[in-house]
């Protein structure tokens, strides 16, 4: 479906797909990625785009971004992609965003997919698990919501603004003083119709801002759930589906589904 026949139904479908964590070696994320590249493939009508939410490597090597990307162009659709705590800014941008040097600066998305525009900006921090919404994103998010304040707009993070529960990954989220700073900007740009992000490994939602908040599975592992209120809790992953979420944008309301790779 080209951008002119979503705009002549009044649909704009969006693919996103998390935390696929590719390694050195080629493995079982390689295989579930392929599985979920082939199952979004079969998707009617085609999305017109593909937003990735960060995390694309494990183990961040030029090659392993070379890979990801040959998977994902089976997909035959733009790739927008920001990062995630794993992924090595550089390498990432390189791959998908053409950045031809090393400068470490924040990998962000703005874009036009149909009716929709999608605001993916990158809550990593070099050197650390945590997210983070410092001065510098903060003002680039600023301008970017701005810059349309009319467009239905997704919001996208790889860290969860808000408490999800499980302890282990609250503990790596996004700072709450940075999360409060995030929640006021976004009093001031009603477009924002909802938020989506990864990092958690499985399927949550929540609230942030007043609006939807879509915590998107991982297609490389699914994380047991644990909501325990106790330090030190080891992180356990289910052998669980993995699966991807897509979201459509029809009559300026957002809904956003959350479909499983069919059994091996």
């Amino acid at each position: 479906m080209s951008a002119s026949e979503a705009a002549t139904d009044g649909q704009t479908i969006l693919l996103q797909l998390s935390d696929l964590h590719l390694r050195a070696q080629e493995g079982e994320p390689d295989e579930r990625l392929a599985r979920a590249v082939a199952a979004a493939r079969e998707l009617a009508p085609k999305p017109l785009a593909l937003l990735v939410s960060g995390d694309i490597a494990d183990e961040p090597t030029a090659e392993v971004y070379a890979r990801a990307r040959r998977a994902l162009e089976r997909l035959a659709m733009p790739i927008h992609a920001i990062a995630g705590n794993h992924d090595d800014r550089d390498l990432l941008a390189a791959a998908f965003g053409g950045r031809d040097s090393a400068i470490g600066a924040p990998v962000n998305v703005l874009a036009d997919v149909g009716a929709l525009r999608v605001v993916g900006c990158d809550t990593s921090l070099p050197g650390s698990p945590d997210g983070e919404l410092g001065a510098e994103q903060l003002e680039w998010l600023v301008h970017a919501l701005a810059d349309a304040p009319a467009r239905a707009t997704l919001l996208a993070l790889h860290h969860p603004p808000a408490p999800t529960g499980i302890r282990a990954m609250d503990e790596i989220g996004i700072d709450p003083d940075h999360a409060a700073l995030l929640e006021a900007l976004l009093a001031e740009h009603p477009q924002v119709l909802a938020l989506t992000c990864g990092h958690v490994h499985r399927t949550a939602v929540s609230s942030f801002a007043g609006r939807p908040l879509l915590v998107c599975p991982s297609t490389s592992s699914t994380l047991r759930l644990d909501l325990r209120a106790e330090d030190d809790l080891p992180l356990v992953f289910d052998e669980q589906p993995p699966a991807f979420a897509v979201h459509l944008l029809a009559g300026g309301r957002l809904v956003s589904h959350v479909q499983s790779l069919p059994a091996e």
